[in-house]
């Protein structure tokens, strides 16, 4: 080992997959800034290939796919086992549950010198998962987290060491979210938005923990006082029937766009005048980060890693979570005052460029893997 960790060393990211998600993005941003020189990089995928891949190769970077279909594929381990050994792998640093599970266990096999795993979310496992997260976890040298809050939940909830722990929070490129004056009227005319409307955006996946259901029953109250308001949804998942027929129970179809999957989130968020995210837990949320960037005041609920980024009463609005009245509220009195609400969404930019930029992140997970490198020689 302690040859080895002064040459180039050997980095093998596993995830589960590839397709569009938060943590998938995350670990995009993060290949594309490490130091190359300093670690020859591959990206390996359990399930089949998704469209991050195709971005995480334009910047140079090999993917490979192990096809994994369902969750009982021995077929996976044996070519992950494979892998390891012909890449001859010095760090293997995993992503979201299945592939921890492998990395785990394959990687202990393979004799992979340094094993991190990543948790990166709240969501109540099912019993089994925490079993078998809480019994495995021993065997990674180190675990990732994106927040305090995902933390002190990985720690009580499921039993992982706190001394295995280490807190790196998800950054980004704010250039990528600066928009030119004038680039948002051809996204406007695009959706068929109007000049004087009021845009209310909210980007996320469509399932129950984001909670969007009762920003739809916020808007309501906010079109009753701000009749231009406009309600923009951006995001797809499984409960986009439900919602589209909820926005037609509530009389609001002329009042909200779904716009579907969208490839181009910061132009999306340069027509939004306020970015809500109506979530019921929540991780360390990338759609806060991203509308902090583009400079967009937040209307957040109060859950989990969110306070971590939202700064109440300074970079955004924190409301209770599951209260459609407070989001109406919240939403309400940063129509009524612009100026507060421009004075916000400044601030949040600011906010991400000095805790949450993409030179941070990749700062402090080179640190890791250096300090790792350096117990493993003094071992």
């Amino acid at each position: 080992m302690s040859n080895r960790a002064r040459c180039r060393l050997n980095l093998l990211y596993l995830i589960t997959g590839l397709d569009v998600g938060g943590t998938e993005k995350v670990l995009a941003r993060l290949v594309a800034g490490l130091n190359k020189e300093r670690y020859r990089i591959l990206v390996c995928s359990l399930q089949k290939r998704g469209p991050v891949a195709d971005e995480i190769e334009r910047c140079g970077i090999k993917v490979v796919s192990l096809d994994m279909e369902g969750k009982l594929n021995l077929n996976a381990p044996l070519k992950l086992f494979s892998l390891l050994k012909k890449e001859k792998v010095d760090i293997l640093h995993s992503y979201l549950f299945h592939a921890n599970l492998l990395a785990r266990i394959v990687g202990r096999l393979a004799r992979v010198p340094i094993i991190i795993s990543s948790e990166r979310t709240m969501e109540m496992e099912g019993r089994h998962r925490l079993i078998i997260n809480r019994l495995t976890a021993p065997l990674a040298d180190c675990i990732t987290v994106n927040s305090n809050s995902v933390r002190e939940f990985v720690s009580h909830r499921i039993g992982i060491d706190s001394q295995k722990l280490v807190t790196i929070y998800n950054g980004l490129d704010v250039s990528d979210f600066q928009r030119k004056e004038g680039d948002s009227s051809g996204v406007k005319k695009k959706w068929g938005i109007d000049s004087d409307k009021v845009v209310i955006g909210c980007v996320a996946r469509f399932d129950p923990p984001k909670g969007v259901e009762y920003l739809l029953q916020a808007a309501v109250r906010v079109i009753a006082k701000h009749p231009n308001a406009l309600f923009l949804l951006v995001g797809y998942g499984p409960l986009r029937r439900k919602l589209e027929d909820m926005t037609e129970e509530l009389g609001l179809a002329s009042k909200v766009i779904f716009t579907g999957e969208c490839n181009d989130v910061p132009g999306m968020l340069s027509i939004m005048d306020i970015f809500v995210l109506p979530s019921l837990y929540e991780g360390f949320p990338n759609a806060v980060l991203e509308a902090m960037a583009a400079s967009r005041p937040v209307v957040a609920t109060s859950v989990a890693g969110i306070p971590e980024i939202v700064v109440d009463n300074e970079t955004g609005l924190l409301v209770p979570r599951a209260n459609p009245e407070a989001l109406a509220e919240a939403i309400n009195t940063l129509i009524q005052y612009p100026e507060m609400a421009e004075k916000m969404g400044q601030a949040g930019r600011s906010r991400v460029e000095d805790y949450f930029s993409l030179e941070k992140m990749v700062e402090e997970t080179e640190e890791l893997y250096e300090r790792l490198i350096e117990k493993g020689k003094r071992e």
